[in-house]
């Protein structure tokens, strides 16, 4: 996922499909191998140069060029974290998306999964739940309140540009969601990971002179999280029989 979660570590499964009969397929497109070229880097770099749209589709001219698999993705779409994981389509793991100002994201949370605080550097979320529940948080920019909401299936969200924000599953069961964004390339950047990359002497003027905290992975990260973020992991915890991992210093949590 787009970052390190307080949950138990969760083993995603891709479903598979039976190939369609002979019959069923009769008058329909041929089934091709999806997103051939994922990664190519001298085709991204021809869509990116590509003076009009008509340009950038004739260099799309390999079946499967404009077919996005979420159930078999490219390595480079994947990102795994203890409590989930994402795929994303962009401009390097889907170039057909570059000219036309969109991106997407599949995520999958498992039980009490955390996706830490992160933003998306050039681009807006729209975040919408198709399965279980999720508990949302994000805050734009000094001066205004946070805002948190509970979101159920087919309910949805909208993550500003740049905001801080993180989804937290507080069920049993796993949760799942489809982001669009703005942007073929909106970024993702984990707050307390890059925080950390920071010089030492900075980090500890900003903490206060404490670099890490000691502690479960909850109470190590208590502070980076809202309120009610960081009670609700701890319910879910005890509502599902986990137990809060052995006691660890950030560097190692984030590493």
């Amino acid at each position: 996922m787009a970052g390190a979660s307080a949950a138990a570590p969760y083993h995603s499964t891709t479903s598979s499909h039976p190939a369609p009969s002979s019959t069923s397929s009769a008058g329909l497109p041929p089934v091709v191998q999806p997103n051939p070229r994922s990664g190519d880097m001298q085709l991204i770099q021809s869509l990116e140069l590509a003076p009009t749209q008509r340009d950038r589709v004739n260099l799309l001219n390999q079946p499967g060029d404009f077919v996005f698999d979420f159930n078999n993705p490219p390595d480079a779409a994947l990102t795994r974290g203890n409590g989930g994981w994402t795929v994303a389509a962009t401009a390097d793991t889907f170039p057909a998306v570059i000219g036309n100002g969109v991106g997407m994201t599949l995520g999958f949370i498992g039980p009490c999964g955390l996706n830490t605080p992160h933003v998306h550097n050039r681009g807006t979320e729209f975040n919408v739940i198709v399965q279980g529940r999720l508990v949302t948080n994000f805050q734009v920019e000094n001066g205004v309140d946070a805002r948190a909401n509970i979101l159920s299936r087919f309910q949805a969200t909208v993550f500003p540009q740049g905001a801080i924000h993180t989804e937290f599953n507080p069920d049993c069961e796993d949760a799942v969601f489809v982001a669009g964004f703005n942007s073929v390339d909106p970024g993702v950047e984990q707050i307390a990971q890059t925080f950390f990359n920071l010089r030492p002497d900075i980090i500890n003027t900003t903490l206060g002179g404490v670099a890490y905290v000691d502690g479960e992975d909850i109470d190590s990260i208590r502070a980076m999280l809202p309120a009610n973020v960081a009670l609700g992991v701890e319910l879910c915890l005890n509502k599902c029989g986990k137990t809060k991992r052995a006691k660890r210093d950030l560097t190692e949590i984030f590493a």
